[in-house]
C-alpha cells in the first residue's frame, strides 16, 4: 500500500510546446476543451515523470513549481492506432468532467479527480492529451489487502462499496446532458442502449472480437456454448439507465491514508451505460478464482484468497449484502426482487470469465504476431483453462440448482 508508483519518463513528451500551450489556457485554441475549474498553470518548464501505470495510455506526473497535476495521453496519433476505442481518453475526460458537475448538486458524490483541460490538436505534442487533478492517495494492488488489519479492511471495503453504489446511483439523463454528442453518438441515441441488455451487446460484441482473434491462434474451448448459457441466464438492464465503470478493480481506485476512505476513481475509459453486476463481479471475481490464478495476479507470498477457501466465497456475500445496502435497495428492479448481486453473482462471475477468455486469446494473438510484451506468455495460455473454468462452474450451478 503506497502511492502509485513514478519512474524516470519512459515515452517522451515534449514538455516545452505543453508549458507553452498550458500557460496560455486563458485564451484556449481550437480543438481545446476546458474542464470546469482551470487553474492558472505557469510559464516555467514543468517537471515530468512517468506513472508506473498506464500501459495503454502513457501517464504522466507533471511538477508546475511545486503544483502537481497529471497527464494522459494517447500512445500514438490518432492515424496509427489499432483501436482507437481502446484509447478513447477524450471520452474519459468528458465523463470525468460530467461527473463532476453532477457532484456540485449531489449530496452523495461520486470521487473522481477534476479534470482541467483536453487538447485534440495533435500538433500540441503530436498526440491528443488531457490534463487533470494530482490527488495524492493510496493505492492498494491486492484484493486481499495483505498486512492490512481487519479493522482497517472493514472501513476500506465500507467505502468501495459506497462508492459502486454512488456510481451506479447517478443520474444517468443528467450525465448524458454534460456528454458531446460528436463523442458520444451511442449515449444520445437511447435506443441504442435500450434497444437490447448490457450483455447481450456484451456477449455480440466479444464474439465479434474472439472470431478474429482465432483467426490466428485456437479458438476459445466451448466459447458459443458459455455465452449461449449467459444470454439464457442475464438479467434485463434495472429500469433506471445505469452508469457502470467497465473496469473496477481495486488499483484504479486511491484512498485517504488516515480514514481509508475512496479518494478517487481512476481509469474511465471503458465505462459506459448497463447492467451494475458487472462492476461488481469485476472488483469482486478474485476471491473466487482459483488460489493458483491469484498467485499469478498478484504478489506468491502474499495471496490466500480462492475459491478453495470458504472465507473467500463468504466474504463475496458480505460484499454484496454491503453494496445493497450503501445502494438503499435489495434489488436494482423493483419488479423482479431476483434482479440483485447475490441472486446473480455466478452470472456474473461466468460473464467476467467470458471477457478474460477474450482479453487472454488476444494477447496470444498479438505473441503469435510477436507484438507483445515479454512478460505476456503466461496470460497468453490462460484463456483454456479460464474456458474450462466458466464451464465447470455453469455445471456446479446447474447441480446446485437440480438440489434446491
Amino acid at each position: 500500500m503506497a502511492p502509485p508508483e513514478v519512474t524516470e519518463v519512459r515515452h517522451p513528451v515534449d514538455v516545452a510546446r505543453l508549458t507553452k500551450y498550458l500557460s496560455s489556457l486563458a485564451s484556449p485554441s481550437q480543438g481545446t476543451t476546458l474542464g470546469v475549474n482551470v487553474p492558472q498553470f505557469g510559464s516555467s518548464q514543468f517537471g515530468i515523470k512517468q506513472f508506473a501505470f498506464g500501459q495503454s495510455n502513457p501517464t504522466y506526473l507533471l511538477d508546475d513549481a511545486g503544483k502537481k497535476f497529471v497527464l494522459r495521453r494517447k500512445p500514438s496519433p490518432n492515424s496509427k492506432l489499432v483501436s482507437r476505442s481502446a484509447h478513447a481518453i477524450e471520452r474519459e475526460f468528458f465523463i470525468l468532467r460530467g461527473i463532476n458537475v453532477l457532484n456540485q448538486g449531489n449530496t452523495r458524490k461520486v470521487p473522481v479527480p477534476e479534470v482541467y483541460a483536453l487538447c485534440e490538436d495533435e500538433s500540441v505534442i503530436g498526440y491528443v492529451f488531457y490534463v487533470m487533478e494530482y490527488i495524492e492517495g493510496d493505492q492498494i494492488k491486492n484484493p486481499e489487502m495483505p498486512g492490512i488489519s481487519n479493522a482497517d479492511k472493514q472501513l476500506y471495503w465500507e467505502s468501495i462499496m459506497d462508492t459502486i453504489s454512488a456510481i451506479h446511483l447517478l443520474d444517468g439523463h443528467k450525465l448524458i446532458n454534460e456528454l458531446p454528442k460528436a463523442h458520444f453518438p451511442q449515449f444520445h441515441d437511447l435506443s441504442k442502449i435500450t434497444g437490447s441488455s448490457y450483455f447481450q451487446r456484451q456477449i455480440k460484441t466479444l464474439s465479434g472480437v474472439e472470431k478474429l482473434q482465432r483467426q490466428t491462434v485456437p479458438q476459445i474451448p466451448d466459447f458459443e456454448y458459455i455465452c449461449k448459457w449467459t444470454l439464457d441466464n442475464a438479467p434485463k438492464d434495472p429500469s433506471k439507465l445505469t452508469l457502470i465503470h467497465g473496469d473496477f478493480k481495486i488499483d484504479n481506485v486511491l484512498f485517504d491514508t488516515k480514514t481509508k476512505k475512496v479518494k478517487a476513481v481512476l481509469d474511465w475509459e471503458l465505462c459506459t451505460f448497463g447492467h451494475p453486476l458487472f462492476d461488481l463481479a469485476n472488483f469482486l471475481q478474485a476471491f473466487q478464482f482459483p488460489n493458483s490464478l491469484n498467485r499469478m495476479l498478484y504478489h506468491p507470498q502474499d495471496t490466500e484468497i480462492g475459491m478453495e477457501d470458504p472465507q473467500s466465497l463468504r466474504d463475496i456475500q458480505t460484499r454484496l449484502r454491503q453494496y445493497h445496502d450503501a445502494y438503499g435497495a435489495p434489488s436494482w428492479d423493483p419488479k423482479d426482487p431476483t434482479n440483485n448481486a447475490s441472486d446473480l453473482w455466478i452470472l456474473g462471475y461466468v460473464f467476467g470469465l467470458v471477457r478474460l477468455c477474450v482479453i487472454s486469446q488476444g494477447i496470444a494473438m498479438r505473441v503469435e504476431k510477436g507484438s507483445a510484451s515479454g512478460n505476456a506468455t503466461g496470460f497468453a495460455k490462460l484463456y483454456i483453462p479460464l474456458a474450462e473454468l466458466s464451464v465447470q462452474t455453469i455445471k456446479d450451478g446447474q447441480k446446485n440448482s437440480s438440489k434446491l
